[in-house]
């Protein structure tokens, strides 16, 4: 335990601390903490599989502080999504077995064609944003969608929430309503994805706990922030965070 005080109060336990916070900032406006905290992770020298099991852990701890926030305040209905919320779970554990039995190579190439996907959906529909006040009625979700993105997020995740985020638009949620389902099923897959990654003795709590604070802080700082968001910066902004996704991917094989 001892020695677990002198990480986290360390230099370096600073610096995931602070990784952690600008990465749920992030990853609550846009869906895009695994742009902030993957590269992060791997400069300060963690390996992959660490990253990747810190991420889940981190991004679940954040993503259950916010569903939290949603239930007390009566904006979302837990009973509601039940199904939604196995699904995803059962999408994050499939990942992580997925990303234990790949090479980082080939989940490299999964993580890229699934972004460039995502990044065409987003730059050539007309019909992704919605307006900030609910026009046209929801549309029904289909649960492959959430459940493929689930194991994409267990096993790899940067982009998965916006992924989520755009899909939920697409749907004619508003973006609050999108961010909120979004953080739903974050917190469902990436809880499945921890729990393999820790049976599997792959989780370092030495970073793991100082980004999950950061990643706490850094959750309800971007639920302040929502409110102000305009859906004509959104229009702006997805496709610049896809694109940047994906070159962070593209170089990353080209290592």
């Amino acid at each position: 335990m001892e020695i677990l005080l002198q990480d986290w109060l360390s230099v370096k336990g600073f610096m995931l601390f602070t990784i952690g916070l600008l990465a749920a900032v992030i990853g609550v406006l846009f869906g895009a903490a695994g742009f902030i905290l993957m590269p992060s992770m791997l400069l300060v020298g963690i390996p992959i599989h660490a990253t990747v099991a810190v991420n889940k852990f981190a991004t679940g701890i954040s993503s259950l502080s916010n569903v939290i926030s949603f239930v007390i305040k009566g904006h979302v209905s837990l009973k509601k999504y039940i199904p939604l919320i196995l699904v995803s779970s059962l999408g994050g554990v499939s990942g992580a077995f997925l990303a234990t039995r790949l090479s980082e190579q080939i989940m490299g190439i999964v993580a890229c064609i699934s972004l460039i996907f995502a990044f065409i959906t987003v730059l050539f529909s007309n019909k992704l944003i919605v307006k900030d006040k609910k026009e046209t009625q929801e549309q029904p979700i289909n649960k492959l969608i959430p459940f493929a993105i689930s194991i994409y997020d267990g096993g790899f995740g940067p982009g998965s929430a916006l992924m989520n985020i755009t899909y939920f638009l697409k749907k004619h949620y508003i973006y609050i309503k999108a961010v909120e389902l979004a953080r739903i099923i974050s917190f469902s897959s990436c809880t499945g994805a921890f729990l393999f990654y820790y049976f599997t003795g792959i989780v370092n709590w030495g970073i793991a706990i100082p980004v999950a604070i950061g990643s706490i802080i850094g959750s309800f700082f971007g639920l302040k922030i929502i409110p102000y968001i305009q859906t004509k910066w959104l229009q702006v902004a997805l496709p610049i965070i896809f694109f940047f996704l994906i070159v962070q991917v593209v170089s990353d094989l080209l290592k």
